[in-house]
């Protein structure tokens, strides 16, 4: 047999998520990872990559000229603008009203519009872009004879799918897996109804035909054992590796400063109720009832998710916070490096995390961190953040209300312990990646 060094592997990647969502203009946690992997396998010496799709009948293949044009198309709109070059129209709207004076309404994002478009169609329709810019594209069906390469999942995606499994075990081609959390499982009430049953599925899935995975944090694999144990599932080998901070996302990058006439902080994630955007928008009330015109603006960045009505409904009705709460929308990371360059804070009361890549990259470009006190924050920010229980609403009022000061001791403090703070990388985290994929290549099991 030839060694893992010599020869050519071939590596079926999974890009169901990819061709989904690659012309949203804001990629999420999972989405990033999706595409660093992409991108990394597609150059990597020794690599034959494939990429692979699934339906309910199973998998199809791309053809080479597809599968480089979506990888090129997703590299242009998630990295191709910054604010120092082409900046986005909505990040123009956030920089104008962040300078003008306190008071000032805010502008409203196309989708803080009564969004009444299902997250379904929304990303079939972000799909559907991409794909009319790679022009046109028919997947071959594929059959993979013996257990010569492997098939890499790095988004969850389709795996619920029993086809999937039955493709698998038909083919006898191992997996290596990236598990991102189990947050379905260990908070179902923040989920649609049907996610645990899916994600029980993928789990099951994964325990069966893993023969790598690779996971996010301790915590998440941590959590990942218990659960294959408790359900009596194979616990395949699992590696820990913490997500990488983009180059963007530096400290030492150029960029256009903002000028605010207020303070102003950041919250980074998909509006759902697992992140506790409710805390942070009564907080924020608390404040405008208190200051008035003085006090701190909140930025939201991130699509609106799902079964948060309670939280969408304050957004758009609530005229108290309409001059210092705002969405942000089609937002390239240029704009959103810049956005929490200039931010007192990031802000992350979330309930539960695989990992916060937030928290990595705000720290990596030297903003202040104040994040819920769960496992996976203090890993990623270890002594650097500042961390709060998600229920105590009154710990983070007095928390922001202590960064938004000039000066602001409490801050200061902060950022002295930013100096130590040494963001992840990349490029560790890919490299031993793909010796993890040679690897499970070679083996003969599962």
């Amino acid at each position: 047999m030839a060694s893992p060094e010599a020869a050519t592997i071939r590596v079926l990647f999974d890009a169901t998520r990819l061709l989904a969502r690659g012309g949203l203009a804001t990629p999420t946690g999972i989405d990033r990872v999706d595409f660093a992997y992409v991108s990394a396998l597609s150059t990597a010496p020794g690599i034959d990559l494939q990429l692979v799709t699934f339906d309910v009948f199973g998998p199809k293949l791309l053809g080479q000229g597809p599968a480089t044009r979506l990888i090129d198309a997703v590299r242009q709109r998630w990295e191709g603008g910054s604010p120092a070059d082409l900046p986005q129209a909505g990040f123009r709207q956030l920089r104008e009203w962040l300078e003008a004076p306190a008071g000032t309404a805010r502008p409203v994002p196309a989708k803080a519009r009564g969004e009444t478009t299902s997250e379904g169609t929304r990303l079939r329709r972000a799909g559907s872009a991409l794909n009319g810019a790679l022009g046109s594209l028919r997947p071959r069906r594929i059959m993979v004879e013996g257990s010569a390469g492997v098939y890499v999942n790095t988004s969850h995606g389709r795996l619920f799918r029993k086809a999937v499994s039955r493709w698998l075990g038909h083919t006898g081609i191992g997996g290596v897996f990236f598990i991102h959390d189990l947050i379905p499982l260990e908070f179902p009430e923040f989920n649609r109804p049907r996610e645990p049953a899916r994600h029980a599925s993928r789990l099951e899935t994964v325990g069966a035909h893993a023969r790598q995975v690779i996971v996010n944090s301790n915590a998440t694999r941590s959590a990942l054992t218990r659960y294959l144990q408790k359900h009596n599932q194979r616990v395949p080998p699992i590696d820990v590796l913490h997500l990488g901070v983009e180059d963007r996302f530096g400290s030492s990058r150029n960029y256009t400063p903002l000028s605010p006439t207020v303070p102003y902080f950041v919250m980074l994630s998909t509006i759902e109720p697992r992140k506790n955007h409710q805390l942070l928008l009564q907080v924020w009330r608390r404040l405008v009832e208190s200051e008035g015109n003085a006090a701190p603006r909140l930025v939201l960045i991130g699509r609106r998710g799902w079964e948060n009505q309670t939280v969408f409904n304050i957004l758009d009705r609530s005229s108290l916070l309409s001059c210092f709460v705002v969405e942000g929308s089609g937002l390239g990371d240029g704009d959103i490096a810049t956005l929490l360059r200039g931010a007192r804070a990031l802000l992350m009361p979330s309930f539960g995390e695989g990992f916060g890549l937030p928290v990595a990259e705000a720290l990596a470009l030297g903003t202040p961190v104040i994040a819920s006190a769960i496992a996976a924050h203090r890993e990623v920010g270890g002594d650097s953040a500042e961390y709060l229980d998600p229920l105590d609403g009154l710990g983070w009022l007095q928390a922001v209300r202590d960064y938004s000061a000039m000066p602001s001791p409490r801050r200061e403090k902060q950022l002295q312990r930013l100096g130590a703070y040494k963001p992840p990388s990349w490029e560790k985290h890919l490299s031993s990646t793909l010796n993890l994929i040679r690897a499970a290549a070679y083996q003969t099991s599962p």
